[in-house]
């Protein structure tokens, strides 16, 4: 009763927030579980579906597009993992060290900038870099001597090359809000404790791996967390770029059950995918979380 009463007076507050919860609901929840429920059925695109249970997932287990794609996966992530967590670190920490407030501002602004354009343009930028004959990348090969004037390098195209050049995109790595997000923990750390540091003669190093890193896990694990859900999610520059090519070099699940869904209409049959990829970076997450603690 006193529950009730409570809610009754807190009215107002709940009419304000209640479109939120209904979009979050609407929007970001139902599609979910409807993806958890429909991966049991077989259901095409024109909404026909039949209950197989667990048909989907067994046949996944033997689909070998499925299984190529992993390794994929794994060869685009890892190194796309440990780079946004460590670049960002790395020029923040360079930031900190700057003596002038002004020039740091100026730093952080810069940083910003490229969010101005949307990743789509970024990816269609680096799609020009990467121009088999008269790119940015292939120009300065030939400047530099590497390759001949009239030699061209299909860099998307080769599949000793694709998925180097696709971990190279984004470089220097340091565009958006992660390096900030470094800075705002680096510059939170208690003035005393690195006076403290510094008296007793510990240099930037060694002030970094015992004082900054442990200070800052809540960041760093968050940036682990996000990179590992959007590495495993992340099939933009395959729809834009290279279409999982050459061959199934680049081929990814994400991909995978895309092309499943709006190629094959398999719908069933992609939701089982959604599925898996859920289940593994809920545990993914789960340990993250379990292996990198903080004080908080």
């Amino acid at each position: 009763m006193k529950l009730a009463k409570s809610l009754w007076k807190s009215k107002g507050a709940y009419l304000f927030i209640a479109p939120l919860f209904i979009g979050l609901i609407i929007f970001s929840y139902y599609p979910a579980f409807s993806s958890i429920y429909h991966s049991f059925y077989e259901w095409d695109i024109l909404g026909n579906k039949r209950f197989i249970g667990l048909d989907n997932f067994k046949n996944l287990f033997q689909d070998p597009i499925f299984l190529n794609s992993i390794p994929a996966m794994l060869k685009l992530m890892i190194p796309r993992l440990i780079i946004s967590v460590v670049v960002p670190l790395v020029f923040a920490e360079l930031i900190v060290s700057v003596k002038s407030q002004k020039l740091q501002s100026i730093y952080r602004v810069i940083v910003l900038l490229p969010m101005v354009a949307p990743a789509v343009v970024n990816t269609l930028l680096w799609k020009y870099i990467y121009d088999p004959s008269e790119g940015l990348a292939v120009e300065l090969c030939r400047l530099l001597g590497i390759v001949g004037q009239n030699v061209n390098i299909d860099w998307l195209g080769n599949p000793e090359t694709a998925i180097a050049s696709i971990i190279f995109m984004g470089f220097p790595w340091v565009g958006g809000t992660a390096v900030l997000i470094y800075l705002s923990g680096i510059m939170n750390i208690p003035g005393e404790i690195k006076e403290a540091a510094i008296l007793d003669g510990a240099g930037a190093m060694r002030r970094i791996f015992s004082i900054d890193l442990p200070m800052i896990k809540g960041q760093i694990r968050y940036f682990i967390v996000f990179g590992i859900i959007g590495g495993l999610q992340d099939y933009n520059v395959q729809v834009i770029l290279t279409e999982g090519g050459p061959g199934y070099t680049t081929y990814v699940p994400g991909y995978y059950m895309f092309k499943q869904a709006f190629t094959s209409g398999n719908m069933g049959y992609a939701c089982a995918i959604g599925t898996l990829l859920f289940l593994v970076i809920a545990a993914l997450t789960l340990l993250t979380f379990r292996f990198i603690r903080t004080s908080d």
